[in-house]
């Protein structure tokens, strides 16, 4: 268990999040064939991982609205992260190599078969992220150690409300290195043509 000081740690996962908006934004220069374009059979496109991180936003968003609005204001200056908090994050989070723990999304968070609009598509991840970012900011005056939120892959497991923000983040990041490798390959592809 790790133990933070409160406002640096959300100042962090805001400064995250806003390098991960910034950085899908540069999705929106793919045409909508090479959002959806598979690389491989069994494979996610650009925009299914997107749709991924939707599907996940929506759950976690709607949980954590409903308990942060109910919650009384406090003045605490640390955060102690749970174990079964740092456990996830741990093999959620890319490692500096940019590799990460395989795992495979419950069928309840992946997207549907077929072609999306990937434009519509990313701008609902990114008007999510703006609601992430305003939750980040409101849990400055919340008891982000106590408030309790279900945990997506199992609801009777229950994480700390900081453990699941920085579950959220680590886990944008995650897939957001997924996508720009997928993107990296369709650039090199279309140079190549």
């Amino acid at each position: 268990m790790a133990v933070f000081n409160k406002q640096n740690l959300l100042s962090e996962l805001l400064d995250r999040t806003d390098l991960i908006n910034s950085s899908t934004r540069v999705f929106f220069r793919l045409s909508d064939e090479q959002l959806n374009n598979r690389q491989s059979p069994g494979k996610w496109s650009i925009a299914e991982i997107f749709e991924h991180l939707n599907i996940t936003h929506q759950i976690y968003i709607n949980f954590i609205l409903a308990k942060i609005t109910k919650a009384a204001d406090v003045n605490s200056l640390s955060y102690k992260s749970g174990w079964i908090g740092d456990w996830v994050y741990e093999r959620i989070m890319p490692k500096s190599d940019g590799s990460v723990f395989k795992m495979k999304a419950p069928k309840t968070l992946r997207p549907a078969c077929g072609t999306l609009d990937p434009k519509e598509v990313l701008n609902r991840f990114l008007q999510q992220q703006d609601t992430l970012h305003d939750i980040i900011r409101h849990s400055s005056t919340k008891d982000i150690q106590g408030i309790k939120i279900p945990f997506a892959f199992t609801k009777t497991l229950k994480l700390r409300l900081g453990d699941n923000l920085r579950f959220l983040i680590a886990h944008n990041e995650r897939h957001l290195l997924q996508a720009q490798r997928i993107m990296e390959a369709v650039d090199e592809k279309t140079t190549l043509q």
